[in-house]
């Protein structure tokens, strides 16, 4: 009897709990100032900081809680906290560069400002207005970043390395886009319409991103669909002047041309978000063989599902082309003249598919990045002998998962990784295959003014028969002094493992050879940087300084070192270049920037200066590093054992300015000499010793442009290279680009207006 009175008193008082628990109805649409839905926008529960639901492709939220006031969130957005009522939620954006948000560095939102490791954003409107034919152009005017033979390298940490595997992780949108071969970034296949921005991390980052993240990463972030379509189209065409010397005419008076058309579409529709690409480009060069034709298309679609925080998706790129290539000039005389007037055509076909999903629940985040990538190059280079065609397929997957406790600003993020390559290549002397695994997890916490983020790696890589892994670690720190005055401090690890290209490449360009070095190990290398970021204003203008100083260590460095690698005999006599395990090295320096944004005198401005110095050694200037070859048996100026292909001082500085329908940008870059290259090129190639001796290296780059707004839709642009038409090299036996002029239209629909 007790025991039935006891379980008829529990149910009362449960039914009544249950009846007198009150629930609150939100519904609406969140949007930003320019009246755009936010997608993904999040609702948590002010409270346990739980996600209660997420707004769908339209912005749109109906969802119910236990409490009448919940916290709106979105990266980029400053938080606003809603009631029941507010059916139209406006999200301020957080637009000053002292408040910046970025992705890059734990792969969550977070502020510039406090991130423990140096970090640059290029923004979009950079990219616009600089009509780039493919985005490494654009990456190549910030400091302390230099883009050689398509090669990125940060402060100094690679030198000039053609065809081999990338110190620089690359990503799109999260996912790595390097060739599963050589592990050489994919710059054309990459997009440079609908680009939202690009982060680059500047230091060791390779506990999230991986063994190609040794210098640093560059990702590439493209805008989102939203209910409000968006459409751009963009058509430039110019010409490459003629140089000053006229021996360098190599085709009389006749002006190459370069065309580009690119158009992008994003926008929703039945619920499904759709996003279009097409880049189209003619560009005949300013060297001889050294074209460019291609075509690429990209397809995204992404579908959101609000009441589960659920989005998932496809995005699909296919290209075609056809181009030339250039390795060395006959002499300098005939700077534009490919050597013994060799050209080399490829037909080259891509194609990815990238699906991916996106789950939220509780305080758990999971996201699952999947690709296939496949690459086949056609080569032609008139000899049937010396095939150097190559192929290969990449399958890529990556699970990471992110939590965050309850009532705590600690952060957990790991993950799991998995590619394969599979390569049938007569380039690298018959089939390979390359994996990789990785599992990783790193920890974020932020206190009053201190944040703190530390984690660990282990990478394993396999190559054919040959296997190899090893752990590696990060640790960083960012403490706000004062409002606008942040300290950060950084040590980070890196590993990189031989790639199929540096391993058992087989061919020749011209009358040089480049050789296989099966006997490569793998490098590895840390980052050490203490900096100090301070923002002020003044009036409206926004500025912040960041000054760091940085030392890379590298063991078992990999060089691409041209010499007398093979036996003598003709035609090449053994002469050409082979990547090399060239002993320890460090990088030791300094890097200031300075950022601007905001008006003055009703003048709107952005920009930047910087400057990087750096003073690269070689640690085992003795040791031998094949055959009889040592650092300074192989190098052309061994002077305080400085590396090769580096220069101490680089000065870079953009500025645009904007002042009604009108927009005035200005760029400048300046590099010190070149002290050090390959001894072997003053003696076998014509004209670099003479180019050594007039300083080609040591150069002051001038760019511009000018543009006028005609309508709300059209706007043009003037954009000119080199404007003092300057003769440099970038790199032994190669000169840059003579002066190009380039005239500009864009249409833009943007219906959010």
């Amino acid at each position: 009897m007790l025991k039935r009175l006891f379980l008829q008193g529990l149910l009362v008082i449960f039914t009544f709990c249950g009846h007198s628990q009150t629930t609150f109805k939100f519904k609406g649409v969140v949007k930003n100032s320019l009246n755009e839905s936010i997608v993904g926008a999040q609702f948590l529960h002010p409270k346990t900081q739980r996600i209660i639901s997420i707004s769908n492709e339209s912005g749109f939220f109906d969802f119910s809680a236990d409490t009448n006031q919940v916290l709106v969130q979105q990266m980029g957005y400053k938080n606003q906290k809603i009631n029941t009522q507010d059916q139209w939620v406006i999200l301020d954006e957080e637009s000053d560069i002292l408040n910046t948000i970025v992705v890059s560095e734990n792969k969550r939102a977070s502020q510039l400002k406090k991130a423990t490791i140096s970090m640059s954003i290029i923004r979009p409107d950079l990219i616009e207005n600089t009509a780039p034919t493919n985005v490494s152009e654009s990456i190549d005017r910030m400091n302390a970043i230099q883009v050689v033979d398509n090669q990125p390298t940060i402060r100094g940490g690679s030198g000039w390395s053609y065809g081999a595997g990338s110190r620089v992780g690359v990503l799109v949108d999260g996912v790595p886009l390097l060739s599963g071969d050589a592990g050489s970034p994919l710059w054309t296949f990459m997009p440079t319409e609908g680009v939202n921005g690009v982060e680059i991390i500047k230091g060791a980052s390779s506990v999230i991103y991986g063994s190609s993240a040794l210098n640093g990463i560059i990702h590439i972030k493209t805008k989102k669909p939203s209910s409000n379509p968006y459409t751009q189209l963009t058509f430039s065409r110019g010409f490459y002047d003629l140089p000053k010397r006229k021996s360098l005419h190599y085709q009389g008076n006749k002006r190459n041309t370069i065309s580009n058309l690119t158009a992008y579409h994003t926008g929703v529709y039945n619920g499904l978000g759709v996003t279009l690409g097409l880049n189209l480009l003619d560009d005949e060069s300013y060297k001889m063989s050294d074209y460019d034709k291609r075509g690429r298309a990209n397809l995204g679609l992404r579908k959101t599902v609000a009441k589960h925080n659920l989005v998932y998706g496809i995005n699909t790129s296919y290209q075609e082309g056809k181009s030339g290539s250039f390795l060395l000039w006959e002499s300098l005389d005939l700077g534009y003249t490919v050597s013994d007037s060799i050209p080399t055509a490829s037909l080259t076909n891509r194609i990815s598919i990238d699906p991916y999903v996106k789950w939220q629940k509780g305080r758990f985040s999971h996201t699952l990045n999947t690709r296939f990538l496949g690459i086949n190059n056609d080569v032609d280079n008139g000899d049937s002998e010396m095939d150097q065609s190559n192929k290969s397929d990449l399958y890529f997957a990556e699970y990471q998962v992110s939590y965050s406790p309850l009532n705590s600003k600690l952060n957990i993020i790991g993950g799991l990784l998995a590619s394969k390559t599979n390569s049938e290549s007569p380039l690298y002397s018959g089939d390979h295959t390359s994996e990789n695994y990785a599992s990783y997890v790193q920890l974020d916490n932020q206190w009053s003014r201190l944040k703190l983020s530390g984690g660990a790696r282990y990478e394993h890589f396999v190559l054919d028969n040959k296997s190899e892994g090893r752990p590696v670690f990060r640790t960083g720190l960012n403490y706000e002094v004062a409002k606008y005055t942040f300290i950060r401090s950084s040590f980070g690890q890196g590993y990189r493992f031989p790639s199929i290209a540096e391993s058992f490449i087989l061919t020749s360009a011209g009358p040089v050879s480049v050789f296989p070095s099966d006997s490569l190990v793998s490098e590895t290398g840390t980052n050490l940087e203490l900096g100090i970021q301070q923002g002020f204003r003044i009036k409206k203008l926004n500025l912040m300084l960041d000054v760091a100083v940085f030392q890379m260590k590298f063991e078992n460095m990999m060089e691409f070192t041209f010499g007398q690698w093979g036996p003598i005999v003709p035609p090449a006599f053994g002469i050409g270049f082979k990547t090399l395990n060239t002993g320890k090295t460090s990088v030791k320096g300094v890097e200031s920037n300075l950022l601007f944004d905001g008006e003055f005198k009703g003048v709107k401005l952005q920009g930047f200066v910087g400057y990087t110095y750096s003073v690269s050694r070689a640690l085992e200037p003795t040791k031998v590093i094949e055959q009889s070859a040592t650092y300074r048996n192989t190098s052309s100026d061994t002077t305080n054992d400085i590396l090769k292909y580096r220069p101490q001082h680089l000065v870079k500085a953009d500025l645009m300015a904007r002042y009604k329908k009108w927009h005035l940008g200005f760029g400048a870059t300046y590099q010190s000499k070149v002290q050090n290259i390959d001894g072997a090129f003053l003696v076998l190639v014509p004209g670099v010793q003479e180019s050594q001796d007039q300083n080609l290296s040591e150069y002051v780059l001038l760019n511009g442009r000018i543009g006028y707004r005609v309508s709300s839709h059209w706007d043009t642009n003037i954009i000119i290279y080199n404007l003092a038409n300057r003769e440099y090299t970038i790199r032994p036996a190669d000169l840059a680009s003579p002066r190009c002029v380039r005239f500009q239209v864009t249409y833009t629909l943007d219906k959010s207006k």
